[in-house]
């Protein structure tokens, strides 16, 4: 570690992943929440104008979940840096063979990650709701009530951290193939602009479906911005349901929604 620390071939090395990192991260980001915005908030708007469930985000929302956006993408790329400086010193692996750990393992990582990322999000999320962590951190992400895809990023730096954490925590417990980490990646940032969407476009009867409910939805999500009270849950809703922190109107307001939708 020392060598690393003192050798500027290694430093170069570091900055060159974080400005990898970061490029990546910003790709991602503004291909990902431009493309959601622009077909359901632009193209489609007057169509989807019935599954709009609480009211459309303003100028003003966009401006600031895109300028937070950009300094959770600056320690997303630091902690990318972090990563590659674990990877080179042998504490973390990200490998390229798809059979180094076995084929059971390449194909079962990215469901693992899935739901390594649903529990450790929704404790965290429900430590951020505590009251000081609320009011000085993680209530610069509940500034949006009806937020855009581009709130998918719009976090706090202390809470960009903790969200960014995710990654790394894994790669220190078990080796994840690259392919795995991208797939992880592109998930993430799907489904995170589309849960900051303002309109629903699942259809009705999702959240009903024995399998289909266990997956969280934009209303989910939204009605937690709303009162920045429960429906704390990421990917998946079990977690707000064993824990009993589901919003009790979440099935009444997600059938108001899609049930007002217009004929297309």
């Amino acid at each position: 570690m020392e060598t690393l620390w003192s050798d500027p071939a290694a430093w170069q090395a570091l900055l060159g992943g974080w400005r990898f990192n970061f490029t990546a991260e910003l790709l991602r980001y503004g291909l990902v929440a431009t493309a959601m915005w622009v077909l359901l908030h632009v193209l489609l708007k007057r169509r989807l104008a019935g599954r709009v469930i609480d009211g459309w985000p303003s100028a003003g929302d966009l401006r600031r979940e895109i300028g937070y956006s950009i300094g959770t993408l600056f320690v997303f790329g630091a902690l990318g840096m972090a990563v590659f400086a674990l990877v080179i010193t042998g504490h973390a692996e990200i490998y390229r063979e798809p059979a180094r750990h076995g084929w059971a393992w390449y194909v079962l990582s990215l469901p693992a990650m899935l739901l390594w990322h649903d529990a450790y999000f929704y404790w965290t999320h429900r430590l951020l709701h505590r009251p000081w962590w609320l009011r000085h951190v993680h209530g610069v992400h509940h500034r949006s009530r009806q937020p855009s895809p581009f709130a998918a990023y719009a976090f706090h730096p202390v809470e960009a951290l903790i969200n960014g954490l995710v990654t790394p925590l894994a790669l220190l417990v078990v080796p994840l193939h690259w392919h795995v980490l991208v797939a992880f990646s592109l998930h993430q940032i799907v489904r995170n602009a589309h849960g900051h969407a303002a309109v629903e476009i699942m259809p009705r009867g999702f959240v009903r479906h024995a399998v289909w409910g266990r997956f969280t939805t934009t209303t989910h999500h939204h009605l937690h911005h709303e009162t920045a009270r429960g429906n704390y849950g990421l990917w998946f809703t079990w977690w707000d349901r064993w824990c009993g922190t589901e919003r009790s109107d979440y099935l009444a307001r997600f059938d108001a929604t899609t049930g007002a939708a217009r004929a297309p």
